[in-house]
């Protein structure tokens, strides 16, 4: 069998209700199952929700009507939710970052893999929406997308391609952190420097064409564009003035200083990658000195857990990545001091992702990492939230992923029993509507599962 008939097989569950073949993909489904979690904490027994052209129309009880050209699939025994969501990576990439530290010009829908086995893997998980950006190991990463762990093109698997821009403020591999600070005030140096000279180039050809028309020569004819960017003036909003500032287009820039200016006019999400607390700190002030703050997303590892106040009082969205727990040697006992860090975020009210740790067998599934957050005091809700609905916040998705309301992308996941558990099994997944995975047709678990019991 072709690997691309592994990550899209027909998709058939033993025995289900009113079955109908795979093949007839069309966004239209409704689901009923003995517990559906339309949202971490919302709970309607024996629900079910109808889907319609890849969207969420309908949620309600048992006797929720079912429009007569939809498939009704049942499961009494099963536990319906949108699916978990990875809301920062960069796996599925061919690389996660470029050598080039400065690259707004990137966008992962040029590197995304829709063949890789990440996706499989995440899809097998119950992952329903994935942020895919380029990692930390950069100044200015460029721009990240989110997709379904399903497709067999970046178009087909695309649920949003506003996801935001990278920027590190942590600093490179090898590299101290005035190092990376000075990198990115240089890039807006350059980038300054070249808005000037590029506004009173486009002032001396306005001059040369008044000229010309007084001298009896006729205008010069505006071509059609061949392309999208806007043509009219007014592009750049930050900074001070300068002649002929609102004369610049956005197409008259090229693609690293379009996409620089881009970041700079608010224009695009930034993730913004603080490891530990000292970056979060400069962080704050660095988007902060811009204006840009209101759309910032902090990403940040466990030891930033000691800005959580700052973070809280900024009131903005902290994807955490990498392990949960801080580690520290205390160095007058030597003895081992560990912090779990998404209690600490989740008691100061930051609105908090976790994401999967790559490899370890356990804590590479985000329904490991919300239990691991569940065992260590944080309530079992928000600990849902951290690897679901929260996403979508993070996303500018929200009520649109994550969850079963209506209007929201008909993401959802059958499972055989509650999502945090380790015993629960995935059932089967549809993405937007449409079947994109069901256990019994999967065939490397099977040959995984081959003697043992099933």
């Amino acid at each position: 069998m072709s690997k691309a008939a592994l990550l899209f097989p027909a998709l058939l569950l033993a025995a289900p209700v009113a079955a109908e073949p795979a093949a007839a993909q069309d966004g239209n489904v409704a689901v009923r199952a003995g517990k559906v979690i339309t949202a971490p904490g919302q709970v309607i027994e024996n629900g079910t929700v109808v889907v319609q052209n890849g969207r969420i129309v309908a949620v309600g009880g048992p006797d929720l009507e079912v429009p007569f050209d939809t498939m009704l699939r049942e499961y009494p025994d099963g536990v319906l939710f949108a699916g978990f969501t990875e809301a920062h990576t960069s796996d599925g990439l061919d690389r996660p970052n470029e050598n080039v530290p400065v690259a707004p010009f990137l966008n992962v829908a040029d590197s995304i893999d829709p063949v890789s086995f990440y996706f499989e893997d995440e899809l097998r998980g119950g992952t329903t929406a994935i942020g895919v950006i380029p990692g930390n190991n950069c100044v200015i990463g460029g721009r990240g997308a989110v997709v379904a762990p399903t497709g067999r093109t970046v178009e087909e698997m695309a649920l949003s391609s506003a996801m935001g821009m990278k920027i590190a403020i942590g600093p490179k591999w090898g590299w101290s952190r005035s190092t990376q600070l000075a990198e990115l005030r240089e890039a807006e140096s350059k980038l300054n420097d070249s808005l000037r000279r590029l506004g009173q180039r486009l002032l001396d050809q306005e001059a040369d064409q008044a000229d010309a028309v007084k001298a009896g020569e006729d205008a010069p004819e505006k071509k059609e564009d061949e392309d999208d960017l806007d043509s009219a003036g007014g592009f750049i909003q930050f900074g001070d003035d300068f002649p002929g500032k609102a004369l610049i287009s956005e197409e008259d820039l090229n693609d690293p200083d379009r996409g620089l200016a881009d970041i700079l006019n608010g224009s695009d999400r930034i993730w913004l990658a603080c490891p530990d607390a000292t970056d979060v700190m400069h962080g704050i002030r660095w988007v902060k000195e811009h204006g840009l703050l209101d759309q910032t997303v902090f990403v940040v590892e466990a030891g930033a857990h000691k800005a959580a106040s700052m973070l809280a009082e900024t009131g903005r969205p902290v994807a955490l990545t990498g392990g949960l727990f801080h580690i520290e040697i205390d160095l007058v006992t030597r003895k081992e001091e560990r912090t779990f860090a998404p209690k600490v975020f989740a008691d100061a009210g930051v609105t908090l992702t976790i994401g999967s740790e790559k490899g370890r067998m356990g804590p590479d599934r985000l329904a490991y990492q919300a239990a691991t957050c569940v065992r260590e005091g944080v309530a079992k809700d928000a600990a849902l939230a951290m690897v679901s609905s929260n996403a979508g916040t993070l996303w500018g998705m929200e009520g649109k992923i994550g969850v079963l309301a209506e209007g929201a992308i008909g993401n959802m996941v059958i499972l055989s029993g509650d999502p945090l558990s380790l015993q629960s099994k995935v059932i089967k997944v549809w993405v937007a509507g449409n079947e994109a995975y069901d256990r019994a047709n999967d065939v490397r678990l099977q040959r995984l599962l081959e003697g043992a019991e099933q």
